[in-house]
């Protein structure tokens, strides 16, 4: 089985700002398979201290959430939202944009991988994800400061969406 490979649809706030280039490039030259029968491209990338700092506030602010489970309830509730409004619009297109980014520590299982491998299929038009070269309970001390695993978080707001692709970029 082939690996999906989809133009790669940056979210709005990010297609307007200079280094646009630079994150497309970043993600796409980085990008590999999740686990071995994946079929997700997915870029795996340092963790960086500006998107520690990004993923912090987003957590705070409860713009993102962590948990593969609770990530996955969020995604169905609002695809359920966005079908009932194409229901009643079935003439306004849905924006084909990723607006929500899954990071994801690099030390899952391959049942971890693979669940979210099948996430990044079911919503391809707005989910986007990214691995981090990081493992789970460096991560959760990280975004949390105590020792507690967290292996994914999701960007739920469009905009910190583009703010945390944004500090992927090395310093500089």
């Amino acid at each position: 089985m082939r690996a999906e490979v989809p133009v790669l649809k940056l979210p709005k706030d990010l297609v307007a700002d200079p280094r646009h280039d630079a994150v497309f490039e970043l993600l796409t030259k980085h990008a590999g398979l999740l686990w071995e029968s994946g079929r997700n491209q997915v870029a795996t990338l340092p963790m960086t201290d500006a998107l520690a700092v990004e993923l912090r506030g987003a957590l705070a602010a409860e713009h993102a959430c962590h948990g593969l489970e609770l990530i996955a309830d969020k995604l169905a509730g609002e695809q359920k939202g966005l079908d009932a409004a194409a229901r009643r619009a079935p003439e306004s297109p849905q924006n084909a944009r990723a607006s929500r980014i899954l990071f994801l520590a690099s030390d899952g299982s391959t049942r971890f991988y693979r669940d979210c491998d099948a996430l990044l299929s079911r919503y391809p038009q707005r989910l986007l994800a990214c691995r981090l070269e990081i493992a789970g309970e460096a991560l959760g001390e990280k975004l949390t400061g105590s020792a507690k695993l967290i292996r994914s978080v999701l960007v739920l707001d469009k905009r910190v969406a583009a703010r945390a692709l944004l500090a992927l970029l090395p310093p500089g």
